[in-house]
């Protein structure tokens, strides 16, 4: 009887879910501690070059109760990563036109998983579970209450104002049921620089900042510093990774800081004018954070007692 020869996952090149260890690819070597898990993604490498080489492995992401587990390829020699969910700070997802990124950032760590994205419906099938865990504290905590004092209510914005890319971007983020509070917006632009003839035109990328009962949220179509027409970046925090909101500068232009507990930061580039209205956004964004935050406590906190009682009770 014919042989056939040993599978190579270095070979495969689509990616897919895994529902059991059974479906992981027989040359991977996962943790002996993970025997099962709640969800699974296999990414296969780089396309290879003319020698043969990838810029990455293939990879499997792994969901196992409260942790998450990046594990390469045995050829890459690197060692499986294993983090407490709750240790995640942030989390980004990248795509300019076939390259795309998850980048994971917490305290200690930072990092990226690289993928070709024409495989990116199961990628986002597991980045919907994955923000279902690391998002559990914010479910159910809902909108603001009615009796909210100004200037800590916002009423959510219209999505008339962004343009149709970030329009589309914003959508295919938000999962099911997640309610944008408040948001701000800088369009992509074009300046100019020069005089007459030798004038230059300048590409600035957009910039969008929504808060959302569940997460603070920041879609940019800026790749390393440089606007990008055929892609967009998403950034987002849980509430209790952040640390603080507040206005910075930068060379003559306001930014937006948002601190995160992992030592990171985002920056994001403020389009009006006045310092001081720079600064009321910032402002009004901190104040609104807060009375999340406060809201999930409360929630957590009812949840404890309901459970205390029903202890009781046994």
């Amino acid at each position: 009887m014919r042989e056939w020869p040993a599978l190579d996952s270095r070979q495969y090149i689509v990616a897919f879910q895994l529902r059991s260890t059974h479906d992981c690819p027989p040359d991977f070597e996962l943790p002996p501690s993970v025997t099962s898990f709640d969800a699974a993604l296999f990414l296969p490498r780089d396309d290879p070059d003319w020698f043969g080489r990838s810029s990455y492995p293939p990879r499997i992401l792994l969901l196992n109760g409260s942790a998450m587990y990046v594990v390469s390829h045995p050829s890459a020699g690197e060692p499986p990563r294993r983090w407490e969910l709750d240790q995640i700070s942030s989390v980004e997802s990248g795509h300019m036109l076939l390259k795309g990124w998850l980048r994971f950032i917490g305290s200690g760590f930072d990092l990226t998983v690289r993928y070709n994205t024409r495989g990116f419906p199961p990628v986002f099938r597991f980045m919907q579970r994955l923000r279902d865990r690391l998002l559990c504290d914010a479910r159910g905590a809902g909108p603001w209450p009615a009796t909210t004092p100004e200037p800590f209510r916002t009423q959510p914005p219209e999505t008339a104002s962004l343009d149709i890319k970030f329009t589309n971007a914003l959508a295919g983020e938000l999962d099911a049921a997640e309610t944008v509070l408040m948001q701000v917006f800088q369009p992509p632009s074009q300046v100019r620089s020069g005089i007459w003839l030798l004038s230059r035109r300048r590409l600035i990328a957009g910039d969008l900042l929504a808060l959302t009962d569940r997460r603070l949220l920041w879609i940019t179509d800026r790749d390393r510093g440089s606007y990008s027409r055929f892609g967009s970046i998403a950034s987002y925090a849980p509430f209790g990774a952040i640390l603080s909101i507040g206005l910075t500068s930068d060379r003559g232009e306001n930014m937006l800081r948002v601190e995160l507990n992992s030592g990171s930061a985002w920056e994001v580039p403020m389009a009006s004018e006045s310092r001081e209205a720079s600064q009321r956004i910032a402002e009004d964004f901190a104040a609104a954070l807060q009375v999340q935050k406060l809201q999930i406590q409360l929630q957590i906190n009812k949840r404890r007692d309901g459970a205390s009682r029903t202890e009781i009770r046994r």
